[in-house]
């Protein structure tokens, strides 16, 4: 296993499973910031003293890539790897989107756009068997997962026809250099961003419910697709990690409390890191564990089905993600190395 971008919040939490892993090989990490310096100078928490190594060593070493970069760049690097017969999983946005969609949303030129059709969406409660066989993983985020996962069932039932989202996230949701996360800009501090329809996960959310709502739970790659329409609205939170996101979903019928509970807990049955909890979600059960825990409610007064979801935004939603995806293409116990159970922060 290799991983380009291990300076990053992401490349730092891959390490941590993957140092642990009983089941692969840790040949090589880059950072171009710390390159020809210790793992520790980047991350003191770690005792490995090995040190981060040139980009172009890892890609020779390395099998399997992980691709923890910005986006933009990873379109650029799997193009070779491929070539090369390396297996690909990009925790970037890059091949998520069809290359016109993703141009439009982040405003960034395609450059391998052949790519895409081949690339397997990386949610595995979704895509677990197109998974097996891929080459090119496309790992979804934190904020497309909660969002996704929590409103699924309902999408797969073929009611839910449209959803307003609020997203609340901490720090680290940003990358480590992201804009206007300085302690002193988020300590006491609350405040929306990336709003008025305009955050580039929006399509990516839409995409995903609506092949579920075409094929229902026979999900394909890239299958067609019928509209729905989400408002999405982030919050940045003074906290390091976490995500929760309460849905508000526009659905068709009538609904009780039951029936919604009855619904989510066979949509997941059997989904090894997808809890249906009795009670409301909160983030501190998911920090550092690869699960999600939903909570439906029905709204009784009102008749509307709100959906709770939370998740460590560095676990299930990246890194935790990339390595459940990693065990299921190399035909590993999908929950090899990674925790259900959180730690008290």
């Amino acid at each position: 296993m290799g991983i380009l971008g291990a300076s990053g919040y992401g490349g730092a939490e891959l390490l941590r499973l993957l140092k642990e892993h009983p089941g692969v090989e840790l040949v090589g990490f880059s950072s171009r910031k710390h390159e020809g310096r210790p793992l520790s100078s980047a991350w003191p928490q770690l005792w490995d003293q090995r040190p981060f190594v040139a980009q172009e060593e890892v890609l020779e070493r390395a099998d399997v890539l992980f691709l923890a970069l910005p986006n933009g760049l990873a379109m650029g690097i799997t193009p070779e790897a491929l070539r090369a017969g390396k297996r690909v999983i990009d925790l970037s946005g890059d091949y998520r989107l069809p290359p016109e969609v993703y141009e439009a949303w982040y405003g960034i030129r395609h450059q391998s756009p052949e790519l895409y059709r081949e690339a397997v969406y990386g949610l595995p409660e979704l895509h677990r068997e197109e998974l097996r066989e891929a080459r090119l993983v496309a790992n979804p985020g934190c904020y497309v997962t909660a969002a996704t996962l929590a409103l699924a069932p309902l999408a797969a039932e073929g009611v839910l026809r449209g959803a307003f989202v609020v997203g609340l996230s901490g720090v680290s949701g940003s990358g480590r250099e992201g804009e206007g996360t300085f302690f002193a800009e988020v300590n006491e501090n609350l405040k929306p961003y990336k709003v008025g329809g305009t955050h580039r996960h929006i399509p990516e959310m839409e995409a995903n419910l609506g092949r579920l709502l075409a094929q229902g739970r026979r999900v394909r790659t890239h299958g067609p697709r019928r509209e729905v329409r989400l408002s999405f609205t982030p919050h940045l939170v003074p906290m390091t990690r976490g995500i929760l996101v309460t849905a508000e979903a526009e659905v068709e019928g009538t609904w009780s409390q039951e029936a919604l509970d009855a619904l989510y807990r066979d949509f997941y049955l059997g989904e090894p890191f997808v809890r249906v909890l009795a009670g409301l979600p909160e983030t501190k059960g998911t920090y550092a564990a690869n699960r999600v825990d939903l909570k439906p409610l029905y709204e009784e007064r009102t008749g509307r089905v709100l959906v709770f979801a939370a998740l460590d935004n560095l676990v299930k939603g990246m890194a935790g993600q990339a390595v459940q995806n990693l065990n299921l293409m190399l035909g590993l116990p999908e929950d090899t190395a990674l925790p259900k159970e959180g730690v008290w922060p």
